[in-house]
């Protein structure tokens, strides 16, 4: 069940990404040796989920086809030197073992836990996150779970990569969502439609539930509901 669920969040991560985004700002140091203090926007809504983000010189691409598959994966970009250690795998979605965090582990012992790895912490938040964030995600991944698996070819991993990355673009109506059946799509038009589909599953399902999708769709409907936006409109000096 966990690989399966980490190969459907691959296909559809990008909308954490897009609900989530809170680092519009780099510092000036960032784009120009030796300048510093100096408030530099890019374009961007996640920094880290970007083009400019911690990501590994190559796109991955893995046998989701079971957890021994899986972990082969991992291991032939280890062998063939792309990677030191599986921990160097900067990757939004990746599945840890219970215990010591290695490959033998995770072959052996199976699947403890999902990690995401796509959230800003939220500065407009006294404890970094909104509950209702976290709750959404939640949402997604019971979604995503009970959803029919799709065909995940090399192709579409390698494209799911560069749809996290265009999600974190700071105005979702310009850049591009290729989604799985191979239409492309606004990310803003993109997410509505998840929103139409995680509706249409949670139909009947007490009104938090509801009211979460609302918080989160109302993104998409207004940017400035957007953290990252609300941030580069209250910091001063932004560019």
């Amino acid at each position: 069940m966990y690989v399966t669920l980490a190969e459907r969040v691959m296909e559809y991560g990008w909308l954490l990404v897009a609900v989530t985004a809170a680092s519009p700002l780099l510092d000036s140091s960032f784009v120009e040796k030796g300048r510093f203090d100096e408030d530099y926007f890019a374009g961007l809504a996640s920094v880290c989920c970007s083009e400019l983000g911690y990501w590994n010189s190559f796109v991955p691409v893995f046998d989701y086809s079971s957890i021994r598959a899986y972990v082969d994966s991992i291991q032939h970009y280890v062998d063939g030197g792309w990677l030191r250690a599986a921990s160097e795998l900067y990757y939004p979605v990746r599945l840890k073992p219970k215990g010591e965090n290695n490959l033998e582990n995770l072959r052996e012992k199976g699947v403890n836990h999902i990690e995401l790895r796509m959230f800003d912490l939220n500065p407009l938040m006294p404890v970094g996150v909104d509950e209702r964030d976290i709750a959404f995600a939640q949402l997604l991944l019971v979604w995503l779970a009970g959803t029919p698996r799709q065909e995940f070819s090399p192709k579409a991993q390698i494209q799911a990569v560069q749809n996290f990355k265009n999600a974190a673009h700071y105005d979702l109506k310009t850049v591009k969502i290729l989604v799985p059946n191979g239409e492309v799509y606004t990310v803003v038009q993109a997410a509505k439609n998840v929103f139409s589909f995680m509706r249409d599953f949670y139909e009947g399902f007490p009104q938090e539930v509801i009211d979460i999708l609302d918080f989160e769709e109302a993104k998409f409907d207004d940017a400035d509901n957007r953290y990252a936006w609300k941030i580069r409109k209250n910091t001063a000096g932004a560019m």
